[in-house]
């Protein structure tokens, strides 16, 4: 819970407490119960996502320093199998859902309160532009995060309603329009404005099918064509990608989208240089670097982040990172077949992390892929503990109609 509270606010905080977890985790581990869960695609996937990384340290072009030092981003990976372990085991996974929701909805109220008085931001001095009511951290991190948070409470509210509880819908329903509201008016990342339609549809989509979908697809339009009109901040945010493109296509220059283009263009090459085990662990930075040389404009930008995740694997280790990649991603869609509030709630991590990584590199970024790391293993667990159970006692858990027992229990739930 501690690590769910910590994680919108404090990267040092979150980073002392979860080596914690882990320890209190292996000092009382089952050990038959944990060698079962880790002979799962979802644990082995990141397992051997960080063996590849560590083995690509051997081959790198940049040393073994630069190796050591691209391999922090993966090591988080190695928690995934553990979480996973742990909440199958326990009973308190949805204690861990709602520490994180109210650690987002503080943080909401917090954004309010900066857009008026800006002076009360932990970050003092960065109250414009894209930090404008970001309190803590930064604008991508805030945006990913409520959106997380609007997306799981418009599935809880869908769920609700799909059983006639409208009473209880309200509260979810409410506060998703409030994250809403904040994405719309005050800040948010591109990333967000691609990633949360997305994640609304596949949501609409799993609950109710295509007329669920085709009628999310259409309310969203309306509500995005109203808030259009609204929100300065959301044109603003919209247009300035075409006008930035437009800059870096006629004259090179070095915006936001300007450098993703060409940090993409680059990867590409570096790619085709090596493309079957890419370049090694930590080579991304040394190749940016050299082919800086003599530059200028946008093509002088030095970065060890190429801003796509498929690019920064493959450039690590060509199309074998690529599979291993792609691997990890289907094994944990995979976790959440099943049509429950919990398994919408970890395919929604899936799913935005997946459009995220389009624009940016967010299982080795700290916040997005902790998040991750965290969501899956929390919401994986906590259905293979579901599995786990008779029938019998899962319809003695009031608790399971609404969040881990699957909708198809619903007309027996009406009749009790």
């Amino acid at each position: 819970m501690l690590l769910a509270l910590l994680l919108p606010w404090s990267t040092s905080a979150f980073s002392i407490l979860m080596p914690i977890l882990l320890a209190i985790i292996c000092g009382s581990v089952d050990v038959p119960m944990f060698v079962r869960s880790i002979r799962r695609p979802a644990s082995l996937a990141p397992l051997a996502l960080f063996a590849l990384a560590v083995a690509g340290m051997f081959w790198s072009e940049a040393g073994l320093a630069a190796g050591l030092h691209g391999l922090g981003p993966v090591i988080k990976f190695l928690a995934m199998p553990f979480l996973l372990y742990y909440f199958e085991k326990s009973p308190r996974g949805s204690w861990v859902i709602g520490a994180f929701l109210f650690s987002c909805v503080v943080l909401l109220i917090y954004s309010w309160i900066v857009v008026f008085e800006p002076t009360l931001a932990v970050k003092t001095g960065r109250c414009c532009g894209e930090d404008y009511g970001v309190p803590v951290k930064n604008y991508i991190d805030q945006s990913q995060e409520f959106a997380i948070c609007l997306v799981g409470l418009f599935a809880a509210a869908l769920l609700f309603l799909d059983n006639k509880m409208w009473k209880q819908a309200l509260l979810p329903g409410l506060g998703a329009v409030a994250f809403a509201c904040n994405l719309v008016f005050v800040v948010v990342s591109r990333t967000a404005i691609v990633g949360v339609p997305v994640m609304l549809v596949v949501v609409a989509w799993r609950q109710g099918g295509r007329r669920s979908m085709l009628a999310t697809m259409a309310i969203g339009a309306i509500l995005f064509a109203a808030a259009w009109l609204a929100s300065p901040n959301l044109r603003a945010r919209v247009w300035s990608t075409y006008s930035q493109f437009e800059e870096y296509r006629d004259a090179s220059v070095p915006s936001s989208v300007g450098k993703r283009l060409e940090f993409w263009r680059k990867s590409v090459g570096f790619f085709s240089e090596a493309p079957l085990i890419g370049h090694g662990t930590g080579s991304v930075l040394q190749l940016f670097e050299q082919d800086a040389i003599g530059r200028t404009a946008v093509s002088a930008e030095v970065i060890a982040n190429p801003h796509n995740q498929t690019f920064s694997a493959a450039i690590q280790w060509g199309i074998l990172g690529v599979g291993v990649l792609y691997a990890l991603w289907i094994a944990h869609l995979r976790l959440f077949i099943e049509r429950s509030l919990i398994a919408e709630l970890g395919l929604v991590v899936v799913v935005q992390n997946i459009v995220g990584s389009i624009f940016n590199s967010h299982l080795f970024d700290f916040t997005e892929g902790w998040l991750y790391v965290l969501g899956v293993g929390l919401a994986g667990g906590m259905i293979a503990r579901r599995a786990s159970k008779s029938p019998a006692s899962r319809q003695r858990e009031y608790i399971g109609d609404i969040v881990d027992q699957p909708q198809s229990s619903a007309n027996s739930a009406k009749e009790r």
